[in-house]
């Protein structure tokens, strides 16, 4: 993942790989999958300024990656991040 200068958190296809993996091989829900992702990788994200999400194409293409269920997972975790972070102006998802 990534978070660029112009607001654009970019999910990479590996970050989508291992949210299937630990949802395959552990049973963890994409939610969870992502918070420790963001944990893994020490992203700190400021939820007020992310301006848009991008996503890998293929996740749109092979069904196995459930593109509808990871993308509601993204941004609901972003709005949780949003809605927790009233009181701080940055933060990293802790699990």
């Amino acid at each position: 993942m990534q978070f660029t200068v112009n607001a654009t958190l970019i999910i990479e296809i590996e970050d989508i790989e291992a949210m299937c993996c630990y949802r395959d091989r552990d049973g963890d829900t994409f939610e969870d999958s992502l918070r420790f992702e963001i944990q893994l990788q020490e992203l700190i994200l400021s939820p007020d300024c992310i301006v848009d999400i991008q996503f890998p194409a293929d996740i749109f293409i092979d069904p196995y990656y459930e593109s509808k269920k990871i993308i509601q997972a993204v941004h609901y975790v972003i709005e949780e991040m949003h809605t927790s972070s009233a009181s701080s102006a940055s933060l990293s998802i802790h699990t």
